[in-house]
């Protein structure tokens, strides 16, 4: 038992530096410079490596007892136990440093723990994840140290079992009181707490400084707390009717009806999902703003933009199935409802208004099995990759493993629209600033970032902005070419990014929303705009994207808002001027990051950013993130018919 007992300590010992050194690289790599709270988050990280190894190591643990059998069998397991242990811990130490490099290359690609999105490995386009890993990161070095890593390891462990340890003369009664002892003792790091189970899920958070949190977790524990998460989304849950009544009374009614509308039905409208939209440097630098965005700038400069605006969440097709579906369940599409038709979509609510509906896609339309669950709900044509590289001739050079250039798809919008004999809707995303960033205009960018802007990427900061740049001068020149056309006073243009800048490190501290902002872009024609109210500071999030669209296009017409409301309409309740994030959420009052029981002040009213001015959150504050979520699945379940039968 003793050299059982040391085996477990010395790997866990082990195993424990290798994650201090990734936190402390983690650390580092902060743009944020104090390091005070560095201390708590080493040592929250120790009590979720204990959780974690204690429970690793449990098999081993067990195998001590089992060697208590020799006293009085005849058996001589002792090789057998030398085998079993020696691949079984060079296992764990390959599996160990090979979470040590996805826990921090995850982090900086998504300023967060290991989470549910890592299943998009999985949902996703797996091979295009293969080759841009392949060929981002150094995999074969990885590997490699691993490898070696898990050698060593056995080796060490065969070292181990081969030391010599006095035989123990105490009496059975002494024995018997130090195992007891001992298993209280394992069952306390399995537990990290002497009483209840201590640093899970719902209760790991120890800071407001939201890095610290997700920095000192376990990734391998977060990968384990993530399939949970993933798995509980594919179960769908009923819900109580009254339960939503309740929610209604503390929060807003679930429904909103547009104004009157003379345009009732019959302007055109494109909604563009940008990816990897985030406002990043362009606030701050109007000089930057102006290159970065290209011949987007003077549509910036020229129509709507809100830039106090929050995405729904961090990826793809989960804001996208918050701003389409208003689903919060991120694999909705691939579920058991996949052939559903929703109720009270966009889709829904235009197709009903007399609308022809299109999806645009610059990648395949299989992603998240997209395709089928569109046409579910009644969308008349998909355009993706397979359809723009047929019917022009160079989209195909521009191949990578997520899609072909953004310009191939506007072109293909613009044709619809000045094909169009009918009032129609597109939605579309792009995907020309998604990973690996090879997508570039004629012209590459030649610029030349200080220091302190160049430590904000944590990746080829050049390749990154000039596929940002070409995305975006690509909507650019679009709309140029929609503001000549002969449907330019028959069409509404919004736009809005996908989540922020991938790979974009920004100052937990002062920019926990602002690091994350997307602009909301709006091209109106001058017909509609004689009783608009616009206030460019204004705050909003996806939520509001559709609402807005609704009251410029539709006439007296009821749809589901869920706290959304039109931004070009003067506010009638100021509780509905908020913005919503699934790590942060925002008023008019100031921040409210998830992982802080307090709010934070703006340092002004042109910006997200906060100042360090903190207050104390009344009930209605502290609750009103939570509440909503809650609210957001039953809307959610209620549409799907999840209702529990009383």
């Amino acid at each position: 038992m003793i050299k059982i007992i040391t085996q477990i300590l010395s790997f866990t010992f082990i195993y424990m530096a290798i994650f201090a050194i990734m936190r402390f690289m983690m650390l580092s790599s902060l743009p944020d410079t104090n390091s005070n709270g560095w201390g708590e988050v080493f040592l929250y990280g120790l009590g979720h490596d204990m959780r974690t190894f204690s429970t690793i190591f449990l098999p081993i643990f067990l195998c001590g007892f089992l060697s208590y059998l020799n006293r009085f069998i005849r058996l001589n397991l002792s090789k057998a136990y030398q085998i079993f242990s020696t691949i079984y811990i060079s296992i764990i130490s390959f599996i160990v440093a090979i979470f040590a490099f996805i826990g921090y290359y995850y982090y900086q690609i998504y300023q967060n723990k290991i989470d549910m999105f890592i299943f998009g490995f999985k949902d996703d386009d797996t091979a295009a994840l293969i080759s841009i890993i392949w060929n981002d990161y150094p995999v074969i070095l990885i590997l490699l140290c691993a490898l070696v890593f898990s050698i060593f390891c056995g080796y060490l462990n065969k070292k181990i079992l081969q030391l010599k340890f006095k035989k123990s003369n105490q009496p059975i009664w002494v024995l018997i009181i130090c195992n007891i002892i001992l298993i209280y003792a394992y069952a306390v790091a399995m537990r990290a707490h002497p009483v209840y189970n201590a640093l899970r899920a719902s209760t790991y958070q120890f800071s407001s400084f939201k890095p610290f949190n997700e920095i000192s977790t376990n990734p391998i524990m977060a990968l384990s707390w993530a399939s949970k998460e993933y798995k509980n989304q594919a179960n769908f849950p009923y819900v109580d009717i009254n339960r939503g009544k309740e929610l209604q009374k503390r929060l807003f009614d679930i429904f909103a009806t547009t104004k009157q509308n003379p345009n009732h039905a019959k302007m055109h409208i494109h909604f563009n999902l940008m990816e990897s939209f985030g406002l990043g440097l362009l606030q701050e630098d109007k000089a930057m703003q102006k290159v970065l965005l290209g011949s987007l700038d003077e549509h910036f400069n020229s129509d709507f933009v809100f830039k106090r605006f929050l995405p729904s969440t961090n990826g793809t097709i989960d804001s996208l199935n918050r701003i389409l579906f208003q689903s919060p369940i991120i694999n909705l599409t691939s579920s058991k409802f996949q052939k559903q038709k929703l109720p009270l979509t966009p889709i829904n609510i235009y197709k009903k208004a007399g609308y022809r509906v299109v999806f645009a896609y610059a990648g395949n339309a299989a992603w998240y099995n997209i395709n089928y669950f569109l046409k579910a709900q009644g969308v008349d044509e998909i355009i993706d990759e397979t359809i723009l590289m047929q019917e022009y001739e160079n989209a195909k050079e521009s191949k990578h493993p997520y899609g072909i250039k953004d310009e191939y798809m506007y072109n293909k919008i613009y044709e619809i629209f000045n094909n169009a004999t009918k009032p129609t809707l597109i939605i579309s995303l792009g995907i020309s600033n998604h990973p690996p960033y090879i997508h570039k205009g004629k012209n590459e960018l030649n610029l030349d970032l200080n220091s302190s802007e160049i430590s904000r990427y944590s990746t080829d900061y050049k390749a990154l902005l000039n596929a940002y740049s070409y995305a975006n001068n690509s909507f650019g020149d679009y709309l140029n070419k929609v503001k000549n056309s002969k449907f330019k006073d028959n069409i509404i243009v919004a736009a809005s990014g996908d989540h922020a800048n991938r790979e974009y490190k920004f100052d937990h501290k002062n920019e926990s929303a602002f690091g994350i902002s997307v602009p909301f872009y709006l091209y109106i024609p001058q017909v509609l705009q004689n009783n608009i109210y616009y206030d460019k500071n204004r705050i909003g999030s996806h939520k509001d994207i559709f609402p807005t669209l609704y009251n410029l296009s539709l006439n007296n017409t009821k749809y589901l808002s869920m706290g959304g409301r039109d931004m070009l309409s003067r506010p009638n309740d100021t509780k509905m001027e908020f913005a919503m994030h699934i790590n942060v959420w925002a008023d008019n009052d100031g921040i409210y990051p998830i992982s802080s029981t307090q709010g934070y002040r703006y340092q002004n009213s042109n910006t997200l950013k906060n100042s360090n001015d903190s207050f104390e959150l009344d009930e209605s504050k502290a609750q009103f993130h939570k509440l909503y979520e809650e609210f957001s699945y039953y809307q959610l379940a209620w549409r799907l018919g999840l209702i529990k039968q009383i």
